[in-house]
């Protein structure tokens, strides 16, 4: 059983910063204030833990605030006062010693003197600028390490892109070679990928750009609104990257659909000049199986080869005729 007082709050962790942004762990024994001395703080709270929740709920905090912190929503959003602004965003979660392919909801407020998180699967960009802030890395104000929160959200969605786009190179150079044997399950799982990072990142194209373009934003504070200028230039080249690939996608699925038409129909090409080609020696073989009196060469010793040899001229002189009129080529 945790008995120190931030486990038994549901934080996670506490870190302190000074004015000139240096942070510092608070001692688990010691639960921050909001509103501290000088610099400002971070807390990062474990929302499946209940006293957590309590302890959100006896801050003075808006209504609005606290109930999108608290609330089960994985939508992402933006709202604002004029002191604070608050939101959900997605991150990948975390697991065992590295991030997976799952996305959680991060949610937070962000105040001239704190910066609230809380989650309720561990997530990969929290635990990054947690290792950045051990090392001993700044934070100027919550609205810089919001930022930075953030910039690891859209590093993870950059490497995925990264890749995605070296899986579309590497699948594309195969569909051209005509090698590639498993292409629509491939080329089905980078549009599924896809799909997936481009509603992600239209979610936060939209958010940001609210705050940075829109009169909406006007009344936001204006280092959040600061934040999301700068972030919407990463993300607005991340998204048009993301675009592209699903352009690619759609290509190349159009490009597999061609080419496996082409296939089926030199198959069905092949098929019917064969049918064609035996076709005068089946009537032929057919005609000679009735069984009725005047059939020629039904006396004779080499009436089969005969027949063979009838059945061979039928053929070759389908094929000459087929040729003459361009069904076959030269």
């Amino acid at each position: 059983m945790p008995i120190d007082l931030q486990s038994q709050s549901g934080v996670i962790w506490a870190y302190r910063f000074d004015e000139e942004g240096r942070p510092s762990l608070i001692p688990r024994e010691t639960l921050p204030d909001l509103a501290p001395g000088e610099g400002f703080v971070w807390l990062h709270l474990d929302l499946v833990h209940t006293r957590a929740q309590s302890w959100i709920a006896e801050q003075a905090l808006p209504d609005t605030a606290q109930e999108v912190f608290l609330s089960q929503e994985t939508h992402q959003r933006l709202d604002h006062s004029a002191q604070l602004a608050w939101g959900v965003s997605h991150d990948l979660i975390r697991s065992i010693g590295e991030k997976s392919d799952t996305v959680g909801a991060l949610r937070w407020i962000v105040a001239d003197r704190f910066l609230l998180t809380g989650r309720r699967e561990a997530l990969h960009s929290i635990r990054m600028t947690a290792e950045a802030l051990n090392r001993g890395e700044p934070a100027e104000s919550p609205s810089a390490l919001f930022e930075q929160i953030i910039e690891y959200i859209i590093d993870d969605l950059t490497d995925s892109v990264v890749r995605l786009i070296d899986e579309t190179d590497s699948v594309e150079d195969q569909i051209l070679l005509d090698r590639l044997h498993d292409g629509p399950q491939r080329v089905g799982a980078i549009r599924r990928i896809a799909v997936r990072q481009h509603r992600q990142l239209s979610g936060l194209h939209v958010l940001f750009r609210r705050f940075a373009e829109t009169q909406s934003g006007r009344s936001a504070p204006d280092a959040v609104r600061a934040t999301a200028a700068r972030l919407l230039q990463r993300i607005d080249t991340l998204h048009h990257d993301v675009q592209s690939v699903q352009d690619r996608a759609r290509l190349l699925q159009d490009e597999i659909a061609a080419r496996s038409a082409n296939r089926t129909n030199r198959q069905l090409y092949v098929l019917s000049i064969l049918t064609a080609l035996f076709l005068p020696a089946t009537f032929i073989t057919g005609l000679f199986g009735i069984n009725v009196k005047g059939l020629p060469w039904v006396e004779a010793d080499a009436g089969a080869f005969y027949v063979t040899l009838a059945c061979v001229a039928a053929a070759l002189l389908t094929l000459v005729l087929l040729r003459r009129r361009g069904v076959i080529g030269s």
